[in-house]
C-alpha cells in the first residue's frame, strides 16, 4: 500500500533541504502598501442592532476580501459602523459594505456625503434602503435556491473595463434581487445555474457610486474573483489601476518555493526539463515587456502582461518537478459527491489521469449519511442522487483509487432537526460552559459511542472500501462538553466531590481542570481505540486515519484530541494534520515539529490547503507545500478540498511535474 513506505527518511539530509530552500527567499518581495488609508471596510456591530452571529460572519466575509485585496496590493481599514465619524472617511477612494443589513442615520448621512465627493462603494448582499438609492437601486427581493446549482456561476458583461473576466464560479444559496432606479446603474453580471442558463437573475450592478453584489463573495474560483475584483477597482478609482500594476510586476517571479527569477531559473535548470526552460524564456520576454509598460504608464496593458509572464514562469517551475514512484497522493472531498455531482466516474478518472491515488469523500457525519445506511438518517444528496459511496468505490476501483470513507464524529451539522431533538431529549447531546445546548453528540454517553462504532462498522460491512478516515474526532473546543452526564460520569471516575459545576473543571480556573481535560480526552481516545479493534475483527485490512488539528499538544488542552497518542498506541496507519496556511515558514514549523513527534511506521499526509476557509492557496503555492512536504521527510500529502476549483487550477499544476507518472500501489 501507500501509507508507509517513505515514513523514515533521514533528518539530516532534510535539515539541510530545508535550510537551502529557506536561503533561496531572501528575493522575496512585500505587496504595495501605499493605497492602505484608501480603502475601508465597514463592519456592523452589535450596538448599530445585527444579531452576533451575522456581525461574526460579516467578519469573516471581510477577511476573506481583504485578503483579496492584498493579493492585488492594497490593504484596507477596518471600521465599526457604530463609531464609523468623517474624519475615518477622509482621503477613502473606496468603502466596503460586506454585509451591513442595518445602516444608522448618522452612517447613512457619511455615505452620502462620500459618495457626493466622489467616494466610491463596493456593497455585497445586503441592501439596506439607505444605501440602495446611493447606488441607483431598490431591492425588490431575496430569494433562497429553489434546486441545488441554481446560482452557481455569474456571466460577466462589462466591455468598457479593462481585464474584466467574462465570468466567474460561486455556488451561492440565496440571493438578495434588486432592480436600477436609474439610468446610470446597468447589470454587469447575471446568474447561471449549473447547466449554464441564465437564470435571468441580476447579480452585478454598476453605477456612477459603486457596485453591489448580489451574494457574499465565496472562496471558490478565488484566482477568477481576485481578478475580478483588481479589474473592477481600477476602472472604479483609476488611481487605483497604478497599484494594481505595481502588484502585479512584483509578484511575476515570486512562484513556489523559488521567489525571485534567479532562484527559479537555477531550479528549473537543475531539473533540465527543456519544456520547462522554454516556458522560463516566454516569461523573461513577457517580463522585460511588462516593465516597459509599467514604466511608460500603460497599467493596463502592464497587468496583462505581467499575469500571462507569471503563468509562464509558473509553468516553468511546475515542469521542473519530479514524481515519486511511492507516495500517499490524497484528497479530501468535503461534498460527497466528487466534483461533478451524479458523475462519479468522471471524478475518479480525472484524479487518476491528474496522479492522485487515494480519495477522502465525506460520506456520512454524525447524523447523516449519503449512503443506504440504516443507522444513520439518509442526507438530501443521497435522495437527489442516490447511493454515494456505491457510486464511488465503483468508480474508484475503476481507476486503480484508493477510497478512505471520510466520516465526521460526533457532530451533527446536516443531520434532520427530529434526530437532533431526539437525542438532545435523550440527553445525548453537548452543552456549553454557560449550559448552552449544542449541536453534538456527547463523546462521553455510551449510546453516542455505540452509534459511531455501528455507523462505521456498517460501512466496512457493506462496501469495498480501503479504510476509515475520522475527522472531528474531537470536542467543539474548551467551552464543551459540561452536561449533567459529564458530571455524574467524570465524578465516578474520579471520585471527586464537584459542589460548583462546571466551574471547579474549566480550564485553567477550575480546582481540577487538569483532570477534567485528561478525563475529556479519555472520552475522544476511547472511540478510536474501540474502533481500532472492531475493524481488526471485522477486516485487519482496512485502515484507519485521522484529519487532526496541527498544533500539538495545543489540541490536546484544548479539543481532547491526542493523536501522537493514538500513533504511539498504533490506533491509527496514518494522519491528516490540517496545516492549513499561506505562510509557508508556519507550514514547515508545523510539520517538522509533526515527524519529529510521530513515532516510526505511522505516516503523515500533511493537509494543504488549497481552498479551505483560512487558506487559499494558488496552484504554485499548492506545489511549494508539497515540495516541502517532501523535504522534510512526510509520506505524503493531502489537498483540501477536491472540487471544480482544484480540478481547473490544481490538478493541471501537479499533473505537469509532481504527479506527472502515476505512483503504482505496492503491495
Amino acid at each position: 500500500m501507500f501509507l508507509t513506505q517513505t515514513a523514515s527518511k533521514r533528518r539530516s539530509l532534510t535539515i539541510i533541504l530545508l535550510v537551502c530552500i529557506l536561503l533561496w527567499r531572501i528575493g522575496e518581495l512585500t505587496p504595495a502598501v501605499s493605497q492602505q488609508t484608501k480603502i475601508a471596510i465597514v463592519l456592523p456591530t452589535a450596538a448599530s442592532g445585527v444579531s452576533d452571529g451575522d456581525v461574526q460572519y460579516a467578519h469573516s466575509v471581510a477577511k476573506r476580501f481583504s485578503r483579496m485585496l492584498g493579493n492585488i496590493g492594497f490593504s484596507a481599514d477596518i471600521l465599526e459602523d457604530s463609531s464609523l465619524s468623517k474624519a475615518q472617511l477622509k482621503s477613502r477612494k473606496l468603502i466596503v459594505l460586506p454585509l451591513n443589513a442595518v445602516v444608522s442615520t448618522q452612517m447613512a448621512e457619511l455615505l452620502k456625503k462620500f459618495v457626493a465627493s466622489g467616494g466610491k462603494l463596493f456593497v455585497t448582499y445586503s441592501l439596506a434602503d439607505t444605501v440602495a438609492p446611493l447606488l441607483g437601486l431598490q431591492q425588490t427581493d431575496w430569494l433562497r435556491e429553489e434546486s441545488p446549482g441554481q446560482f452557481a456561476s455569474i456571466q460577466l458583461n462589462a466591455p468598457e473595463i479593462p481585464n474584466m473576466p467574462t465570468s466567474m464560479r460561486q455556488a451561492s444559496w440565496n440571493i438578495t434581487v434588486a432592480a436600477p432606479t436609474t439610468p446610470q446603474t446597468k447589470v454587469i453580471g447575471y446568474w447561471h445555474n449549473i447547466a449554464g442558463e441564465s437564470t435571468g437573475l441580476p447579480a452585478l450592478f454598476m453605477g456612477e457610486a459603486g457596485v453591489f453584489f448580489s451574494h457574499i463573495f465565496l472562496p471558490d474560483d478565488i484566482l477568477t474573483k481576485t481578478r475580478f475584483l483588481a479589474a473592477l477597482l481600477g476602472h472604479l478609482v483609476p488611481e487605483f489601476r497604478h497599484t494594481l500594476a505595481k502588484r502585479a510586476i512584483e509578484t511575476m517571479t515570486t512562484v513556489g518555493h523559488t521567489d525571485g527569477l534567479e532562484a527559479l531559473a537555477m531550479f528549473v535548470q537543475e531539473n533540465g526539463v527543456p519544456e520547462a526552460g522554454r516556458a522560463l524564456e516566454t516569461g523573461k520576454r513577457l517580463m522585460e515587456k511588462a516593465r516597459a509598460e509599467y514604466n511608460s504608464k500603460v497599467y493596463n496593458a502592464a497587468i496583462t502582461t505581467a499575469r500571462a509572464s507569471r503563468e509562464a514562469f509558473s509553468k516553468a517551475y511546475f515542469l521542473s518537478h519530479s514524481s515519486l514512484k511511492t507516495e500517499g497522493r490524497a484528497v479530501w472531498n468535503h461534498s460527497g459527491l466528487g466534483a461533478y455531482p451524479g458523475d462519479w466516474d468522471r471524478s475518479a478518472k480525472e484524479l487518476a489521469e491528474a496522479g492522485v491515488n487515494m480519495l477522502l469523500p465525506n460520506m456520512a457525519w454524525a447524523g447523516v449519511a449519503h449512503y443506504s445506511s440504516k443507522v444513520l438518517p439518509q442526507s438530501t444528496t443521497f435522495k437527489q442522487y442516490g447511493d454515494q459511496l456505491a457510486q464511488c468505490v465503483a468508480a474508484a476501483r475503476k481507476y486503480d483509487l484508493e477510497v478512505h470513507v471520510w466520516k465526521i464524529t460526533w457532530n451533527l451539522e446536516g443531520a434532520p432537526k427530529g434526530f437532533v431533538e431526539k437525542m438532545r431529549k435523550d440527553g445525548r447531546t453537548q452543552v456549553s460552559a454557560t449550559g448552552k445546548p449544542l449541536n453534538w453528540l456527547c463523546p462521553s454517553h455510551p449510546k453516542n459511542v455505540q452509534l459511531e462504532l455501528e455507523s462505521i462498522l456498517e460501512i466496512v460491512t457493506n462496501y469495498d472500501v480501503d479504510g476509515i478516515h475520522l475527522d472531528y474526532i474531537r470536542y467543539p473546543g474548551s467551552h464543551a462538553c459540561y452536561c449533567e452526564e459529564c458530571r455524574k460520569r467524570f465524578t465516578l471516575a474520579t471520585r471527586r466531590q464537584i459542589d460548583e459545576w462546571p466551574s471547579e473543571v474549566l480550564p485553567k480556573t477550575g480546582t481540577y481542570s487538569d483532570e477534567y481535560i485528561e478525563w475529556r480526552t479519555q472520552q475522544i481516545t476511547r472511540l478510536v481505540r474501540l474502533l481500532r479493534e472492531r475493524l481488526r475483527e471485522a477486516n485487519p485490512d482496512i485502515k484507519l486515519s485521522t484529519a487532526v488539528f496541527g498544533g500539538y499538544p495545543a489540541c490536546v488542552t484544548s479539543i481532547g484530541q491526542d493523536w501522537i497518542a493514538w500513533a504511539k498506541a498504533g490506533y491509527v496507519d496514518f494522519v491528516c494534520p490540517m496545516n492549513y496556511t499561506e505562510d509557508t515558514n508556519y507550514f514547515t514549523e508545523l510539520l517538522a515539529d509533526q515527524l519529529a513527534l510521530m513515532p516510526k511506521g505511522v505516516a503523515i499526509y500533511p493537509g494543504i490547503g488549497a481552498t479551505a476557509t483560512n487558506s487559499l492557496l494558488a496552484p504554485d503555492a499548492v506545489v511549494e507545500q508539497i515540495y516541502l512536504s517532501r523535504s522534510l521527510g512526510a509520506s505524503g500529502w493531502t489537498i483540501f478540498d477536491y472540487s471544480l476549483d482544484i480540478s481547473e487550477t490544481v490538478l493541471p499544476a501537479l499533473g505537469m511535474g509532481v504527479t506527472k507518472s502515476k505512483a503504482q500501489p505496492s503491495h
